[in-house]
């Protein structure tokens, strides 16, 4: 279970401090960025909060972006976080938001499989900032509906790919963490200083991918991921 967050100053929260209710907000924010996805209990629980004012607090969070409600009832970070990860890597996220769309629509159309581009969170989770569904019927369902979600990354091919853990095929490939019958390759986008700022993935069922298929979405994956870090690096 997480630890009890504290105020980064250490001092004693009281009325002089501002609002009890802020410093509550705050208190729960920062147990969601430091330890998150945690559940709306393991929040209550750990900041002492009662539940009904922990739930209050997180949907205040959330209609600001702060926070986001997985399908699974877990609270990660959400949206609002993105604007500082992508900056410190030397791109705005709106950049990577506008310049990927005809490079992944091309990308799907190429492969006929879903894509999807993530971007590093805090507390090692990953939050995506767009994906193309797959056009054919039987596609990797449980990801639909992700942009904007903020998810953990442990295990996944997003953090093989941000740690640099890239063979010489450059893509890595991996079962998918939420579905062990999906297949997940993924490249990095790099800034114009070279630093993995990125992901760009594409994702389907195991059974359309056997070892050819996979060589030639690779390439198509890798094709696509270069030419967005340099249309990145014109802008």
């Amino acid at each position: 279970m997480a630890a009890k967050s504290t105020p980064a100053n250490g001092q004693e929260v009281d009325a002089a401090n501002g609002p009890q209710a802020v410093h509550r907000a705050l208190e729960v924010l920062t147990l969601v960025v430091d330890s998150g996805p945690l559940t709306l209990s393991d929040i209550a629980r750990t900041s002492g909060l009662p539940t009904s004012t922990t739930m209050r607090m997180l949907r205040a969070l959330e209609t600001w972006g702060y926070v986001f409600r997985s399908a699974d009832g877990r609270y990660a970070t959400g949206s609002r976080f993105v604007q500082s990860r992508v900056a410190g890597g030397g791109a705005r996220p709106e950049d990577l938001i506008d310049l990927s769309a005809s490079v992944m629509r091309r990308l799907t159309e190429e492969t006929s499989e879903s894509t999807y581009l993530a971007v590093p969170g805090p507390a090692n989770t990953c939050t995506f900032l767009r994906e193309v569904q797959s056009p054919l019927p039987i596609r990797h369902v449980r990801f639909d509906g992700w942009e904007g979600r903020t998810v953990p990354m442990a295990g996944s091919v997003v953090e093989e790919v941000l740690l640099g853990r890239i063979p010489e095929s450059g893509f890595v490939m991996s079962a998918a963490v939420a579905d062990p019958d999906s297949i997940v390759l993924g490249a990095p986008i790099h800034s114009a200083e070279g630093a993995r700022i990125a992901v760009l993935e594409v994702t389907g069922p195991r059974f359309r991918m056997p070892a050819e298929v996979v060589s030639a979405h690779g390439e198509a994956l890798k094709s696509a991921a270069a030419e967005l870090s340099n249309l990145l690096a014109e802008t």
